[in-house]
């Protein structure tokens, strides 16, 4: 019992890591190699908003709707005081970003792979869904996935 009391935290502990953001610069094997491009052609004068709240073991809502080929402004509030992520390694593969904005400011990047949401803050991603479909995202943080914090993120025409 003692050694599961001693365990315990520390197990704890290690599930409240969230790493850092996966942002690259250089294409990645198996992303959009159009990206730039969509980008560039893209009209982010007016772009669709979506706010999602992470709270613990959840996103609000857990189903997004997006339209294809249209700029999108994806609103990530995390309302709690541990960190949590959004990974959707497919949807990600499948989209052109312009950039990730968080509190220290915006960060060009065509192409993430996971975005991290630190405690009480919020993040956006600037993106245009290149592909139909339909796509999972998680929290990849340990456990919140398993407790739930998963969602589907369907694009649409």
């Amino acid at each position: 019992m003692r050694r599961l009391l001693f365990i315990l935290p520390v197990v704890l502990g290690l599930s409240a890591c969230a790493g850092e953001d996966v942002v690259n610069t250089a294409l990645p094997p198996g992303y959009l190699s159009a990206a730039p491009e969509i980008v560039a052609a893209a009209d982010w004068s007016d772009p669709d908003t979506i706010t999602v709240t992470l709270s613990n073991y959840e996103f609000t809502p857990s189903e997004l709707t997006l339209h294809r080929d249209r700029a999108t402004r994806l609103v990530l509030v995390n309302s709690t005081t541990k960190d949590h992520t959004m990974v959707a390694a497919q949807f990600f593969k499948e989209v052109a970003v312009r950039q990730l904005v968080g509190p220290t400011g915006a960060v060009p990047a065509p192409w993430v792979s996971k975005v991290v949401v630190p405690a009480g803050q919020t993040k956006e991603i600037w993106l245009v869904p290149a592909h139909y479909g339909a796509f999972r995202f998680e929290c990849d943080v340990t456990g919140h996935s398993a407790f739930g914090m998963n969602g589907l993120i369907n694009v649409i025409p």
